[in-house]
């Protein structure tokens, strides 16, 4: 253990050494695609795969989805529901996070079917802007499950 009262500099090569692969290189080579998405007033269902996967040599399971990608791809369908809600047919208007609270109840491990479930909290028009809270439920048919809250906006 370190004496946390001793100031410590690491030098760039000591950095590397302990630093994540994945974090410098690995999430580079992650892809992802949405299959399919259907709206239903306030939900949004999705089915997504990994287009493109990174395995890290200390998960010994393989696989396993990130936090990072998953923020990404719900991200994409906060956009496209807004973008559908506000009846336009194509993307006009730029998405920005506000606010996200994530959490990773059971590791999901199959790249090839993700699930996703938004539960549309708020969605509202101010001016120019729309504005949209959202709950999400991100799984896979292994028991995997990730729950999320965002809130944004399109401007």
């Amino acid at each position: 253990m370190q004496d946390k009262s001793k100031k410590v500099c690491l030098s760039a090569a000591e950095i590397e050494k302990l630093s994540s692969h994945y974090l410098n290189d690995g999430r580079k080579q992650e892809s992802w695609k949405i299959e399919q998405v259907e709206i239903s007033g306030d939900l949004l269902n999705a089915t997504l795969s990994m287009s493109s996967t990174y395995v890290s040599d200390t998960d010994e399971h393989g696989f396993h989805l990130t936090i990072f990608s998953t923020l990404e791809f719900l991200s994409q369908l906060m956009i496209i529901y807004g973008h559908n809600w506000a009846g336009l047919d194509e993307k006009t208007r730029e998405g920005w996070m506000v606010e996200s609270h994530t959490k990773t109840v059971r590791a999901i491990r199959n790249p090839n079917a993700i699930y996703v479930e938004m539960k549309v909290q708020k969605m509202r028009k101010r001016g120019e802007n729309l504005y949209c809270s959202a709950d999400f439920r991100v799984t896979d048919e292994q028991g995997g499950l990730f729950e999320v809250k965002l809130k944004g906006f399109l401007s």
